[in-house]
């Protein structure tokens, strides 16, 4: 057998000196190569390379047809697993200074904006390449409105959201469980009240706001989402290279909940509200997660973050935007051929997955 070294004298340029644009990155759960190939990595089942005449099982069959709803659930997983997760990280473990406990001792308000921030990245990396990485109703409303999404899929994102939210907090829930215990005591969950751990998982206006500013703060914040979400997804613009959209999402909710966070704690989406309120009630937090403040989860998270996202999109559009899929370019006396009435999903797939059905959270 030839050693490695011995096989130097082999080797061209071109092998040594690849062409950037040609080389894949090749990261922990790729496939291996061809050279690494096992029993485990090539099972024995695979009596052929061509994969198209392979009969899939039932799962494989079934995974194919839910996958892009599978993607938006886990990723808004992500979110509150990051999310929910810090939050009760850094205000379940506190100092005792004499006879006053000194919350959030172990953490610091901008590392919870550091961790929702890296949870949004991770969930438009998980779901960005399969299901466009919406994660967030408004993303998917808005799209539906401006840029084609179909019909037939707002309904089933939204409901994967909601569920992955839902899932998600019940993790955290169960992970934290021993330290809510002796953060609250013994007796009934709250929703509000000093030892209440109910803000931990969902928003809940500050004290001192009033219903209408409340509404202002998370329209503005979910409009500044929307409207950067559309800039990141516009060829025409600095449109981020490939894969490394979710970092800018990184920086955008950094940025958003750094500057326009605290009155409402920003949920800028209804489902990650939501879903940790599902979460909540199930485990007895009792109805006070739907009814305080005048039904708050309804008309803050879900309308004014859909209303405010809206307004943000059809602002870079009226505005900014160039492409004809947009209704503010459409050409006079354009009529809709049945193409175009279904929108992208019409499009090859790569076309849909990475130039309009680009990655959001």
């Amino acid at each position: 057998m030839t050693s490695r070294l011995a096989q130097r004298h082999n080797l061209t340029g071109d092998v040594v000196h690849p062409d950037p644009d040609n080389v894949e990155p090749y990261l922990p759960a790729s496939a291996p190569l061809p050279s690494q190939t096992t029993t485990l990595h090539k099972p024995r089942w695979w009596t052929s390379d061509d994969v198209s005449a392979q009969q899939p099982n039932r799962w494989a069959t079934l995974r194919h047809i839910y996958r892009e709803e599978l993607a938006e659930f886990f990723g808004t997983m992500m979110i509150l697993l990051f999310g929910a997760g810090v939050e009760c990280q850094v205000n379940l473990h506190y100092h005792i200074q004499g006879s006053v406990r000194e919350v959030a001792a172990y953490g610091s308000y901008f590392q919870g904006r550091m961790a929702w921030a890296a949870g949004v990245a991770m969930a438009v990396w998980t779901a960005g390449g399969i299901s466009g990485g919406h994660c967030n109703p408004s993303v998917t409303l808005a799209l539906w409105m401006f840029r084609g999404f179909p019909s037939s899929k707002v309904f089933r994102f939204i409901l994967a959201q909601v569920l992955g939210a839902t899932f998600g907090s019940l993790l955290v829930y169960a992970n934290n469980f021993t330290n809510i215990q002796s953060f609250q005591g013994s007796s009934a969950r709250t929703v509000t009240g000093p030892n209440s751990t109910a803000g931990f998982f969902f928003t809940l206006p500050a004290s001192e706001l009033s219903y209408g500013s409340a509404f202002y703060s998370e329209f503005l914040a979910s409009a500044v989402l929307l409207f950067v979400v559309f800039a990141l997804a516009d060829p025409n613009n600095l449109k981020p290279p490939k894969g490394t959209q979710p970092f800018a999402m990184f920086v955008l909710l950094i940025g958003i909940g750094a500057s326009l966070g605290y009155n409402t704690g920003y949920a800028i989406n209804g489902a990650r509200d939501t879903g940790p309120r599902i979460a909540l009630w199930l485990v007895g937090y009792g109805s006070d997660v739907w009814t305080h403040d005048k039904f708050y989860w309804f008309w803050n998270p879900w309308i004014a973050s859909i209303a405010g996202g809206i307004v943000g999109a059809a602002t870079y559009d009226a505005f900014i935007y160039n492409g004809v899929d947009s209704p503010f370019n459409k050409p006079k006396h354009a009529s809709i051929t049945p193409a175009s009435r279904n929108g992208y999903s019409e499009l090859p797939q790569h076309v849909g997955s990475e130039d309009q059905h680009a990655e959001h959270a």
